[in-house]
C-alpha cells in the first residue's frame, strides 16, 4: 500500500475533510486509489488518492490552495519553504487530491 507521509499538525484537517490536497516536491508519483497517511507521531489515516497534476506555485488557484489547507499564497509557500527550504517558486509542485476513508 502506498503510504504518504504528513506532519502531525495536519492530522485533524485530514481527518475532518479540511485538508484534501497535498503540494510535493521530488516524490514518487502516487497512484490513484486507496492509501495510508502516515503522521510524523506514528498516527495513521486511510485515504484515497484522487488526484494528481503539477502547477508552480504561481500557478495555482485560490480553490487549490484552499484545498491545501491554506488561505493564501503566502501562508502556503511559507509552510512549503519550511519542508523545502531550497524551493523556488518555478519549481513544479506535484499536487496530490484526496479524501480520507475512515471505516
Amino acid at each position: 500500500m502506498v503510504r504518504i507521509h504528513f506532519h502531525e499538525s495536519f492530522y485533524q484537517d485530514i481527518r475532518l475533510g479540511k485538508k484534501i490536497q497535498t503540494a510535493r516536491i521530488d516524490e514518487p508519483h502516487y497512484p490513484l486509489g486507496e492509501a495510508m497517511a502516515d503522521f510524523s507521531d506514528g498516527s495513521t489515516l486511510p485515504i484515497e488518492v484522487t488526484g494528481l497534476s503539477f502547477k508552480t506555485i504561481n500557478n495555482m488557484s485560490v480553490n487549490e490552495i484552499r484545498k491545501d489547507g491554506f488561505q493564501s499564497k503566502e501562508e502556503l509557500w511559507n509552510a512549503l519553504i519550511g519542508f523545502y527550504p531550497h524551493l523556488k517558486e518555478e519549481d513544479p509542485l506535484m499536487l496530490v487530491e484526496f479524501r480520507c476513508i475512515l471505516n
